[in-house]
């Protein structure tokens, strides 16, 4: 009986021994933790998503239905891919024939338009070359055409915390991973 209690007695002095020892361990890794810098350095964003290649759908829309852009006729059909996947229409009152245009994920698709426009406004000027502009539009709306039915909280917040345009090409261009 003896033996029992004392087995007893030693083994709960280790057990409240390793508890108040994860609790100092704990308290330790909070204090460390106050005594990082308040501003960090930024580290860009990545996002990552999975992708799939939208030519199947592009193979559909004639010229006639994506009309003419600057850049091409693939990247005019992706624009209009965009617009038929992110837009649609809805009846305001059930027997009236006017209509109100919805928006998926208006920060995405708001943002891809200010980026076509700004591509377009630095080509014009000969800020950069046709093709570096049409490279990053089709990168942009890969991303677009990709990130349509995922959770884009994250990447939505980003977008909005931007205030340049060219930032924001950064973060569709660079701050993307499609996983195809």
């Amino acid at each position: 009986m003896k033996k029992a209690s004392s087995l007893l007695i030693i083994f709960l002095s280790i057990v409240f021994t390793n508890f108040s020892s994860a609790q100092y361990a704990l308290n330790s890794s909070e204090k460390i933790k106050t005594t990082l810098p308040e501003n960090p350095i930024k580290t860009p964003y990545v996002f990552v998503f999975n992708g799939f290649s939208h030519d199947y759908e592009l193979d559909n829309i004639t010229t006639e239905m994506a009309g003419e852009h600057p850049f091409g006729d693939k990247l005019a059909k992706k624009l209009f891919l965009l617009s038929e996947k992110y837009t649609s229409e809805v009846e305001l009152i059930p027997g009236n024939p006017q209509t109100k245009t919805v928006i998926q994920k208006p920060v995405i698709y708001n943002a891809v338009r200010r980026i076509e426009k700004q591509l377009k406004k630095s080509v014009r000027n000969g800020e950069i070359s046709l093709e570096t502009a049409s490279n990053e539009l089709n990168k942009v709306l890969d991303v677009a055409l990709n990130i349509l039915n995922t959770d884009t909280k994250d990447f939505e917040a980003a977008i909005e915390s931007m205030n340049d345009n060219a930032a924001k090409i950064e973060l569709f261009t660079k701050g993307v991973n499609l996983i195809y």
